[in-house]
């Protein structure tokens, strides 16, 4: 009896499971588009359907008396029906596969889209695309055996995954932008049309078979950049015949995947000039990037491309601002929140807060490589002073931002606050106050420092 007793509790429990999930997630059909509605995201994704033709998709789908933004667009959404397709601004994600085989010849990405997914355009009729700036990543296989021919990637992309372009039989140029510092293996696997791709000079490593059987390239520059090349990079490119490496010091070989060939592996390098900078033709010589039929020196000096300057990182008046002094130079960041959690469980009810942003950044810009990272930690203070937070709701708050990299730099201040500096041990290493809201204090000689400010304690660590 008691078995039975925890048996129907057990069905009981897995049925309420199950009511909950359908009512967090619901399946709906307006006007032919099917979207799964997630009530507690508050958003919508559009699935697949028998589409054809011209599709222009809603901003939002209304279920029950509530508008949910239409925010992603499913695997296999497409098919070879659809002529084309047009995006609304609250979509942020393409899922892998969404246009996969699909009939379009050309499309136009939104700003809002941040992701491209996995094969997301393989096999598909597309032609032509241009992606915005707001796409920070592009899946593997992105566009591999589709129709592409002319494609404008956005600054904000610092890799290009693996098979990106593979097969791409048509594409007959591409330039990759400043902020792409490494490729994955099989970029441009037989772009067999491929003539021309114009490498930036922050390029420091591409993976294995990037170049196999691009019979249309006849030359290529290597950037001065470059470090490390993967296996077979330009296997069977018949036609290869100058490479100009602006590398002081000759591209090592690195085996990334299942190759193992070296970089010249099933090339002809007899039938291949290879132009490098006149000070290490000696060391070209020397490795295994000799046997070219004939090795040159570049006309004239070359200098190895110079790093963008590395960012100020500033916090004035609510505002989180970069600054280089490269013309040109676009930033790439990252903001991390130790305290951000989502269905996190614990017993006592006691969660310890570090109350603190951590932030990164680095420049990039046409012509340099990119910068070293500059780093700063930004701190959520009580604005009254104190530490009291009690009822943390009605706390009023100010940020303050702390970096220390070649003094103690603190920023978000009042004009003329004064801040006290302590060793973990209690001495007094001083004070310093406040210009324009920015405070500059000489790094003493400790790992760890307490800086009082109105009343707050902050442990900054000194690197």
């Amino acid at each position: 009896m008691k078995q039975f007793t925890i048996s129907k509790l057990l069905v009981a429990f897995f049925m309420q499971l199950c009511y909950g999930t359908m009512l967090a997630s619901n399946i709906v059909t307006v006007e032919g588009f099917r979207f799964l509605i997630d009530t507690d995201e508050n958003e919508a994704t559009l699935l697949s359907n028998d589409y054809s033709g011209e599709i222009v998709i809603p901003e939002k789908v209304t279920f029950e008396g509530i508008d949910y933004p239409i925010t992603v667009l499913s695997s296999n959404c497409f098919g070879t029906k659809v002529t084309s397709v047009k995006i609304p601004n609250t979509v942020r994600s393409l899922a892998s596969k969404c246009f996969y085989q699909a009939g379009i010849k050309s499309i136009e990405i939104p700003n809002s889209v941040a992701w491209l997914g996995a094969s997301c355009f393989e096999y598909s009729d597309l032609t032509t695309i241009q992606i915005p700036e707001s796409v920070l990543g592009i899946g593997e296989s992105c566009f591999e055996s589709s129709d592409l021919e002319n494609v404008t990637l956005p600054k904000s992309l610092t890799y290009i995954a693996k098979s990106c372009f593979g097969y791409c039989r048509k594409l007959k140029e591409i330039s990759i932008p400043s902020s792409v510092t490494s490729f994955g293996d099989y970029v441009f696997y037989q772009c067999s049309s491929l003539a021309r791709v114009d490498l930036p000079e922050s390029l420091e490593s591409i993976g294995d078979r990037c170049f196999f059987i691009c019979s249309s390239l006849e030359q290529i520059i290597i950037p001065s950049s470059m470090k490390y090349m993967g296996s077979e990079t330009f296997d069977q490119c018949n036609n290869l015949r100058m490479i100009v490496c602006k590398a002081l010091t000759p591209p090592v070989h690195i085996r990334y995947g299942m190759s193992y060939g070296d970089i010249f592996e099933d090339f002809d390098k007899r039938q291949c000039t290879l132009i490098v900078p006149r000070v290490s033709l000696d060391a070209y010589n020397s490795s295994y990037w000799k046997g070219f039929g004939e090795i040159k020196a570049i006309e004239g000096e070359v200098e190895e491309a110079k790093s963008c300057s590395t960012p100020t990182i500033a916090y004035i008046s609510g505002n989180l601002s970069f600054e280089s002094s490269t013309a040109g130079a676009e930033y790439h960041y990252t903001i991390k929140d130790a305290d951000v959690a989502t269905d996190k469980y614990n017993t006592d009810g006691q969660v310890q807060l570090n109350g603190k942003l951590d932030i990164s950044v680095y420049a990039t810009a046409d012509g340099y490589k990119a910068s070293d990272k500059a780093t700063a930690t930004l701190y959520w203070l009580n604005a009254e002073g104190g530490d009291d937070t009690n009822n943390i709701n009605l706390v009023k708050t100010r940020g303050v931002m702390v970096t220390t990299d070649s003094d103690i730099t603190i920023s978000g201040l009042n004009d003329g606050e004064v801040v006290t500096f302590y060793s973990v041990n209690g001495v007094n290493l001083g004070s310093a106050k406040a210009v324009q809201g920015v405070l500059h204090f000489a790094k003493p000689n400790e790992s760890i420092v307490i800086a009082k400010i109105k009343g707050n304690d902050l442990k900054i660590a000194i690197k």
